[in-house]
């Protein structure tokens, strides 16, 4: 009788070679998130350099992402699944300088995130979302407009977009504007949050009368 040949061996050269696939995509991946903290969103991505400070081939990146967009989209789905808790809008009723607040510390939190959005729309690309939360927070904001914790403004959506606006703009340049104020990116990072809490809290304010 012929005996049946083990299979265990080839498994677990198998398992190792699944391994070390994982390893070489995180290693790039990795690469690219240091890159872009070194280099700046505006520097672009250059595969070739990728491939080089991660220690492999540029066709082992081809390989594994096909393209500079497929790279930014799995060092983006890696982040997002590792810090999905970080970026959830708050349900509970607020003003909007404290929705704002927020939004701005998530933003710092999580700026690899956002900078690797930016590049995919750089890109072309039209996913993910730049507002992946916008009707539920739009929703929240008509509550709290009934409550009474946000001015009697009827463009809502216009108003979220302001304050999306200053979140990602600041989130993007707060290293170049605080260089270029000459202050530290923590003190800015305060200074900020205070001025825009004040700035979208007072909105409703009715100027002072003149005389």
């Amino acid at each position: 009788m012929t005996k049946t040949k083990d299979k265990q061996p080839d498994r677990a050269v198998n398992d190792v070679s699944a391994d070390q696939e994982s390893t070489a995509a995180e290693k790039v991946e990795e690469a690219a998130l240091a890159m872009i903290a070194r280099e700046g969103v505006l520097a672009g991505l250059n595969l070739n350099e990728v491939a080089k400070h991660a220690g492999v081939t540029r066709g082992l990146v081809y390989h594994h992402f096909g393209s500079r967009r497929g790279l930014l989209r799995a060092a983006l789905k890696r982040r997002m699944s590792s810090e999905r808790d970080s970026f959830q809008t708050p349900s509970e009723p607020m003003r909007l300088g404290a929705r704002v607040a927020h939004a701005i510390r998530a933003t710092i939190k999580n700026k690899d995130m956002l900078a690797l959005t930016t590049l995919l729309h750089l890109d072309g690309s039209t996913a993910p979302r730049l507002m992946p939360n916008a009707e539920l927070t739009l929703a929240l904001m008509q509550r709290d407009q009934a409550l009474n914790l946000l001015p009697d403004e009827h463009d809502l959506p216009a108003l979220h977009a302001a304050y999306a606006a200053a979140t990602y703009g600041y989130g993007l340049y707060r290293e170049v504007l605080a260089r270029d104020l000459a202050v530290s990116v923590d003190e800015l990072d305060r200074r900020v949050i205070d001025v825009l809490t004040r700035l979208f809290d007072g909105i409703d304010k009715p100027e002072p009368e003149a005389g």
